[in-house]
């Protein structure tokens, strides 16, 4: 009895284990359908160790490859502070992005870093016609998210995104003219407001004054408000005398 007792005990110490690291990537499906946001195909690998294909809906598709790093987190309030960590990447030919992800057990801790090439959010920015170069680093990041995030709203962000771009051509539509300008790299820097949506305020790398300000509301609208001295940037001066930093425009779109 107490034979079949310690061979029973070995079996799920080490089978079990072994059996859950080879279930198929495909399995992640499941966790993907409850986005609206994001499709994945061409599974590749295990759920430990594995890869698919991600297509964001209205967005890039790039080839995104996981492996856990980590079983346990001391911090975690999990039973046996079970908490699994996985290493991953995100990459296509305009976006090159790695981190880390915890899942906990209402939310996920997502860590990010990575370059972005302009060319990546070019639908974004066609619709205010507008047309750049460059290319933009973020800064390293962390994000929590509960697993049923429906808006940008509901993220909780440690510390303000950080996002620098390298400068660079622009070309843009201003009073029906076609307008072309060498710009410097300038800083982003996205918080959330409680309720609102996510807010990102831009200003030069080498400097702090504010250019303009954009929210993305929580109803997929985006609210920009740009102050004088953006004008001054873009070599169109304001007509009036309002000071650098007061909010000559405001516009208003529905992205999403």
């Amino acid at each position: 009895m107490k034979r079949f007792v310690l061979i029973t005990v070995l079996v799920l110490l080490v089978g079990l284990p072994l059996g859950i690291a080879s279930l198929p990537a495909s399995l992640a499906k499941y966790a993907v359908a409850r986005s609206p946001a994001v499709d994945a195909i061409r599974y590749g690998g295990s759920i430990w160790n594995g890869r698919a294909t991600i297509i964001i809906r209205g967005g890039p598709t790039g080839e995104l490859q996981w492996h856990l790093s980590q079983l346990r987190d001391d911090e975690s309030t999990a039973p046996l502070n079970l908490q699994p960590t996985f290493d991953w990447s995100f990459t296509n030919t305009e976006i090159q992005l790695a981190g880390r992800i915890g899942l906990g057990q209402s939310a996920a801790t997502l860590r990010t870093e990575g370059i972005i090439n302009s060319a990546a959010i070019a639908s974004v920015l066609n619709p205010f016609d507008i047309f750049l170069s460059g290319d933009f680093r973020l800064s390293p990041s962390l994000v929590r998210a509960p697993y049923n995030t429906r808006s940008l709203a509901q993220l909780d962000l440690a510390d303000p995104l950080e996002l620098t771009w390298s400068g660079g051509q622009v070309s843009y539509i201003l009073a029906n003219q076609f307008n072309q300008i060498a710009l410097p790299g300038l800083k982003a820097r996205l918080m959330n407001e409680q309720n609102l949506g996510a807010t990102a305020t831009i200003s030069p790398i080498s400097s702090p004054a504010q250019l303009l300000d954009l929210t993305l509301r929580t109803d997929g609208w985006v609210h920009i408000r740009l102050r004088r001295r953006f004008f001054d940037l873009m070599d169109q001066p304001w007509p009036s005398n309002q000071a650098a930093d007061e909010i000559v425009m405001e516009i208003e779109r529905q992205i999403l």
